[in-house]
């Protein structure tokens, strides 16, 4: 029954955003400014991951505080743009760092396992 309400969630998610991912018939990450955005999101999320692992040794927290400090960051940056006045906060690139953010962490939660220390 989790399962089922997960899926149905995955699923209206995934409509809700569809609109957002295509714009004007292009994929939201054809365009260059998405594509640095979504690079930003691989990459902080990359080493958030490492990091968290390390420190929390549990590979589910340290895969939620990877996509948390990627989306946190995605915000931070558009909140910034948004500050400066030529720009706006563009939820479209936000999305692209979360994205980026949700692409790595499921194969590295996937194929990292947390090293075993040894606590004296």
């Amino acid at each position: 029954m989790k399962r089922l309400k997960l899926i149905i969630i995955l699923l209206i998610a995934c409509q809700s955003t569809y609109g957002q991912l295509y714009n004007y018939g292009r994929f939201i990450l054809t365009e260059q400014d998405k594509q640095k955005h979504y690079t930003a999101g691989v990459i902080i999320s990359t080493l958030g991951y490492q990091w968290g692992l390390r420190k929390f040794e549990d590979r589910n927290k340290a895969a939620l505080f990877a996509i948390g400090l990627g989306l946190t960051a995605g915000i931070a940056k558009e909140s910034f743009d948004n500050w400066r006045p030529p720009n706006y906060f563009d939820e479209r690139d936000v999305l692209a760092t979360f994205m980026g953010s949700v692409s790595v962490t499921i194969p590295l939660f996937c194929l990292q396992k947390p090293k075993k220390r040894y606590r004296h």
